[in-house]
């Protein structure tokens, strides 16, 4: 009884937080932040010595966006601003992982049957979990959770900002993507239907064919081609934001045979867009054909190499898996913890300086947990790289993300500091001290 009054508590107390700053409200407070060094995860323009990277530069922050960014000899900072002073220090994009089970409180596994098109796991979001608050101590800003993969189609995740304050303001997308499952984890022990990699196949393109079918009569209905209105299907509705490109499909698969069963079944003869996640287990010996579709995504993790016993040449040596996938030509790569709890989201960052220790150049290692993940999510026009226009997650410390000797210092999720590591030196001035200074 008293966990029950002790969430009511919690869940009022945080609507009167987030209540007390409504609209017309006095604004967000203001950013200017001054960085050594800027790593913006962005393409195409030419800062200093990199593409993406600018020395010396200042981020604008108001309105809970990036307002400004560029060299400091360019951007003026005005009055009002609060300065966070990380001249001594790396500012980067806030972490978004791609694949996670964490603050799903009773959302995790549905066994009672193999295909559930019905279920969705944003209702499960439980903004009190601690791993929520243990991600962002790692730069971990934006979240991809999702029911496990106990069944061949067990629901549809959820994409979760990771500012716990105002819940209801928590969830980014509702509907993230479709989340399958083919090899190990789904095989039903029962001897039902779904024993067998054949009968979890056959189960799934059944319902890929109705909702196909479903999805491309509405759209022929809206588009003034058929007449008749269709039959409404409530099963089938979450599916159809699948087939409308409107959000991806995640696929938990393993081995060389999986990741191409993924891709042939979901993104060839569906159109799916694709994440295959985990990979492992010699995923990489398909990596070539992987490569030639732009539809398809690869995620690694959290297996981030494979001993010489398991990965698919038996040639007695360690493979980067991460690493092995570029090699092959795959740019649309990710990496992800498949964390289930306290204590393991927040190494995010260490997944992939690992992988980077492993093989993987370390700006793709970067962009894979930053702007790759957030383009395979289809939420880059928000998170996953610092562009004027962009949400204001934000990661200071006094090296790269990749550096594991090195603590997050200071996060910003929305234009709002919602982590500060104890006794960090790094100085915040409020507008009023910095007048005073200049007077």
């Amino acid at each position: 009884m008293k966990s029950v009054i002790s969430v009511i508590f919690i869940t009022l107390f945080s609507s009167v937080v987030c209540l007390s700053y409504p609209d017309g409200e006095p604004a967000p407070a203001r950013f200017a932040i001054k960085a050594g060094k800027i790593v913006t995860m962005t393409l195409g323009q030419d800062f200093a010595a990199d593409k993406n990277v600018i020395n010396n530069g200042v981020i604008l922050v108001s309105n809970g966006k990036i307002e400004a960014l560029g060299p400091a000899s360019s951007i003026a900072i005005p009055q009002g601003y609060t300065l966070i002073d990380a001249s001594d220090r790396w500012v980067t994009p806030g972490i978004v992982e791609p694949h996670t089970h964490i603050g799903t409180e009773g959302g995790f596994n549905d066994m009672v049957t193999p295909i559930n098109p019905e279920l969705r796991i944003d209702d499960c979001v439980n903004p009190e979990d601690v791993g929520l608050k243990s991600a962002v101590t790692g730069g971990v800003t934006t979240i991809h959770t999702m029911p496990g993969s106990g069944t061949n189609l067990a629901g549809f995740t959820v994409i979760v900002k990771l500012d716990t304050s105002c819940p209801e303001k928590m969830i980014l997308r509702e509907l993230g993507a479709m989340k399958i499952a083919q090899a190990y984890n789904p095989e039903r022990r029962g001897g039902d239907l779904g024993r067998t990699n054949m009968g979890m196949s056959w189960s799934l393109r059944q319902m890929l064919k109705q909702a196909k079918a479903y999805t491309q009569a509405w759209q022929q209905y809206e588009q003034g081609q058929r007449k008749e209105k269709p039959e409404y299907k409530p099963e089938l509705e979450n599916m159809r934001k699948a087939f409308s490109g409107e959000i991806p499909t995640i696929v938990h698969t393993y081995e060389g045979w999986g990741v191409m069963q993924t891709m042939r079944m979901f993104n060839d003869e569906n159109q799916l867009k694709v994440i295959a996640t985990h990979t492992e287990g010699g995923g990489y010996t398909v990596g070539a054909e992987a490569a030639k579709r732009d539809g398809v995504s690869i995620d690694v993790g959290p297996f981030l190499w494979e001993p010489f016993f398991w990965n698919a040449e038996q040639d007695n040596r360690f493979h980067g898996v991460a690493a092995e996938f570029y090699k092959a030509g795959v740019k649309n790569l990710s990496i992800n913890t498949d964390s289930v709890g306290f204590g393991e989201q927040e190494e995010l960052a260490f997944n992939a300086s690992m992988s980077a220790r492993m093989g993987l150049d370390d700006q793709v290692a970067l962009k894979a947990i930053t702007i790759n993940p957030a383009r395979a999510l289809g939420i880059a026009d928000r998170v996953g790289s610092l562009e004027v226009g962009k949400d204001a997650d934000i990661v200071i410390k006094k090296g790269s993300l990749l550096d594991p000797t090195t603590p997050v210092d200071l996060v910003l999720i929305n234009g709002k500091i919602v982590y500060r590591c104890k006794g960090a030196d790094l100085v915040i001035k409020q507008p009023a001290e910095r007048s005073r200074e200049k007077e």
